[in-house]
């Protein structure tokens, strides 16, 4: 049977820490049926291997391995900002690129994170947008990768992001970023138990549409809040709090809503800056 997601607009989905694309997937079944025809969600695996992320078990046990994007545990290797940065990315190519082997054509609108996935999520919105104001600007854009160079991550036009219970602050993906109060790869991922001290105003905030779901249960609202009203233009930002703890919504009532608000994203324009 013929796959009828092939054509559609494509998400990149990425899993909190502790976890994995397999645990995200069954994590946002009640998303992906209401937007069956709407998007096509790609799961990508975080490079780093570790152990189970807060309230993975016991519901997810058996779905091990479980992995990480950033550091968040001392034990965890420190690497080069370079080389983590790299492999990131190089991770989520391979989930690009398998998913165009698959035989998807749809272009690659937009980013899905939870947790430590949304934190992600959100640099990335925020170096899209970035390198893309270099390039109105006729500037060179340098990254890990090199100096102008193009890479499959970097060359498309991602146009907005959800963040499930989304922390703050956001990670630096490129070099030479000092004057900008953005937390290095190498530093603990500690967001998700202390407060963001970093100072992002006039300096650090993302302009593209993004959507913000937040559980007023979570016991790490105060971050995800910070994430929202500081890190993300007013006019760019929509934010959701529902009674619920750190998962993503099932119930009809918020999903209905959290599906309107992403085609309703993936409708607007990016104009450039």
């Amino acid at each position: 049977m013929s796959d009828s997601t092939l054509q559609l607009p494509r998400i990149l989905c990425l899993h909190g820490v502790g976890s994995n694309a397999d645990v995200l997937f069954l994590q946002t079944r009640a998303l992906r049926d209401k937007l069956s025809s709407s998007f096509r969600f790609v799961f990508a695996n975080g490079p780093f291997f570790c152990e189970a992320g807060p309230n993975i078990l016991p519901v997810y046990g058996g779905a091990e391995p479980f992995r990480r994007w950033l550091r968040w545990s001392a034990s965890h290797r420190v690497l080069k900002p370079q080389f983590h940065i790299e492999t990131i990315r190089r991770c989520l190519e391979d989930a690009m690129t398998e998913d165009d082997e698959a035989g998807a054509t749809g272009p690659w609108i937009g980013f899905l994170g939870f947790s430590q996935g949304a934190r992600l999520s959100a640099s990335l919105l925020y170096e899209t947008q970035r390198r893309q104001s270099l390039r109105d600007a006729d500037e060179s854009v340098r990254g890990y990768e090199g100096e102008d160079v193009e890479t499959k991550l970097w060359s498309q036009d991602w146009k907005f992001a959800v963040f499930f219970s989304g922390p703050a602050p956001l990670i630096a993906l490129s070099p030479g970023l000092e004057d900008i109060p953005l937390q290095s790869p190498t530093e603990l991922d500690v967001s998700y138990k202390e407060p963001d001290k970093l100072d992002p105003t006039d300096k650090v905030f993302i302009d593209r549409p993004n959507l913000h779901v937040i559980g007023l249960q979570d016991e790490w609202v105060s971050s995800q809040r910070t994430l929202c009203y500081k890190y993300c233009l007013e006019a760019s930002r929509t934010l959701i709090e529902w009674e619920g703890d750190h998962r993503i919504p099932i119930e009809p009532e918020q999903v209905e809503l959290i599906a309107q608000h992403m085609i309703a994203m993936a409708e607007m324009k990016t104009e450039p800056k």
